[in-house]
Protein backbone atom coordinates (compact mmCIF):
# COMPACT_ATOMS: atom_id res chain seq x y z
CA UNK A 1 0.00 0.00 0.00
CA UNK A 2 1.33 3.65 -0.85
CA UNK A 3 2.18 6.16 1.80
CA UNK A 4 -0.86 7.75 2.77
CA UNK A 5 -1.92 10.45 5.17
CA UNK A 6 -4.66 11.62 7.31
CA UNK A 7 -7.18 14.21 8.00
CA UNK A 8 -8.85 15.21 10.87
CA UNK A 9 -12.60 16.28 10.91
CA UNK A 10 -15.41 16.52 13.66
CA UNK A 11 -17.00 13.40 14.14
CA UNK A 12 -20.65 15.33 14.30
CA UNK A 13 -20.49 16.27 10.62
CA UNK A 14 -23.85 14.46 10.72
CA UNK A 15 -25.44 16.68 12.54
CA UNK A 16 -24.23 19.81 10.34
CA UNK A 17 -27.32 21.86 9.00
CA UNK A 18 -25.89 22.16 5.68
CA UNK A 19 -24.85 18.54 5.91
CA UNK A 20 -28.90 17.59 7.31
CA UNK A 21 -30.04 19.52 4.36
CA UNK A 22 -27.43 17.36 2.52
CA UNK A 23 -28.65 13.94 3.72
CA UNK A 24 -32.20 14.78 3.34
CA UNK A 25 -31.93 15.30 -0.73
CA UNK A 26 -29.56 12.84 -1.82
CA UNK A 27 -29.17 10.57 1.60
CA UNK A 28 -25.93 8.27 1.70
CA UNK A 29 -25.00 8.61 -1.84
CA UNK A 30 -24.29 12.87 -1.11
CA UNK A 31 -22.67 12.22 1.97
CA UNK A 32 -20.34 9.78 0.26
CA UNK A 33 -19.84 12.31 -2.56
CA UNK A 34 -19.02 14.94 -0.19
CA UNK A 35 -16.82 13.15 1.38
CA UNK A 36 -15.35 11.90 -2.03
CA UNK A 37 -14.60 15.53 -2.39
CA UNK A 38 -13.05 16.65 0.80
CA UNK A 39 -10.44 14.02 0.12
CA UNK A 40 -9.74 15.06 -3.32
CA UNK A 41 -9.55 18.86 -2.39
CA UNK A 42 -6.82 17.59 0.57
CA UNK A 43 -4.99 15.77 -2.35
CA UNK A 44 -5.01 18.75 -4.43
CA UNK A 45 -4.21 21.88 -2.31
CA UNK A 46 -7.70 22.61 -1.64
CA UNK A 47 -8.73 23.97 -5.46
CA UNK A 48 -10.73 21.69 -7.55
CA UNK A 49 -11.73 22.17 -11.29
CA UNK A 50 -15.64 22.83 -11.49
CA UNK A 51 -15.89 19.84 -13.94
CA UNK A 52 -19.06 17.90 -13.28
CA UNK A 53 -18.84 15.71 -15.66
CA UNK A 54 -15.02 14.38 -14.55
CA UNK A 55 -16.37 14.20 -11.27
CA UNK A 56 -19.01 12.16 -11.91
CA UNK A 57 -17.09 10.06 -13.64
CA UNK A 58 -14.59 9.72 -10.70
CA UNK A 59 -17.53 9.26 -8.17
CA UNK A 60 -19.60 6.70 -10.39
CA UNK A 61 -22.56 9.34 -9.89
CA UNK A 62 -24.56 11.97 -12.26
CA UNK A 63 -23.42 15.24 -12.84
CA UNK A 64 -26.81 16.77 -11.66
CA UNK A 65 -25.86 15.00 -7.81
CA UNK A 66 -22.29 16.27 -8.20
CA UNK A 67 -23.25 19.52 -9.13
CA UNK A 68 -26.37 19.84 -6.41
CA UNK A 69 -23.89 18.76 -3.54
CA UNK A 70 -21.19 21.17 -4.83
CA UNK A 71 -23.67 24.20 -5.28
CA UNK A 72 -27.01 23.56 -3.11
CA UNK A 73 -25.86 23.38 0.67
CA UNK A 74 -23.01 25.95 1.20
CA UNK A 75 -20.60 23.75 1.62
CA UNK A 76 -18.08 24.24 -0.73
CA UNK A 77 -16.61 28.03 -1.99
CA UNK A 78 -16.67 28.82 -5.65
CA UNK A 79 -14.26 31.21 -7.06
CA UNK A 80 -14.55 31.16 -10.82
CA UNK A 81 -14.33 27.67 -12.79
CA UNK A 82 -12.31 26.14 -8.79
CA UNK A 83 -13.67 25.35 -6.11
CA UNK A 84 -12.45 24.49 -2.63
CA UNK A 85 -13.78 24.71 1.56
CA UNK A 86 -13.41 26.91 4.27
CA UNK A 87 -12.60 23.99 6.60
CA UNK A 88 -10.46 22.15 4.35
CA UNK A 89 -8.11 25.29 4.08
CA UNK A 90 -8.37 26.18 8.07
CA UNK A 91 -7.10 22.80 8.82
CA UNK A 92 -4.55 22.80 6.19
CA UNK A 93 -2.99 26.01 7.68
CA UNK A 94 -3.20 24.51 11.03
CA UNK A 95 -1.23 21.08 9.68
CA UNK A 96 1.53 23.32 8.09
Amino acid sequence: MANTFYFSHDYSTRNDEKIKRLLRKHGALGYGLFWFIIEDLYNNNNNLTLDYEGLAFDYRADENTISSVINDFDLFVIDGGFFGSKSVEQRIIKMQ
